[in-house]
């Protein structure tokens, strides 16, 4: 496993670009496994797809309290959900 601080554009629950963000991202086998977001961890919750808008293959990830987001497999953009 790694772990990388990385830029990723973030897009909020409305579909609103919030911008570019530090996030810190562990991967395993080149796929992220956890990510540190605005305060929070969130981590895999063995949900995989397509983003609809892009068609780029995305993880859904879950912190504690249940908040939401999906990740790009590189780790580059985010959209919360």
């Amino acid at each position: 496993m790694t772990t990388q601080t990385l830029t990723a554009h973030i897009t909020d629950t409305n579909h609103r670009a919030r911008g570019a963000m530090s996030i810190k991202v562990e991967f395993d086998r080149d796929v992220p496994l956890s990510v540190d977001h605005d305060g929070q961890t969130y981590h895999f919750t063995g949900k995989s797809g397509s983003n609809f808008k892009t068609g780029l293959p995305v993880r859904e990830m879950a912190a504690e309290d249940d908040a939401r987001l999906w990740i790009t497999l590189d780790g580059q953009q985010v959209w919360e959900d």
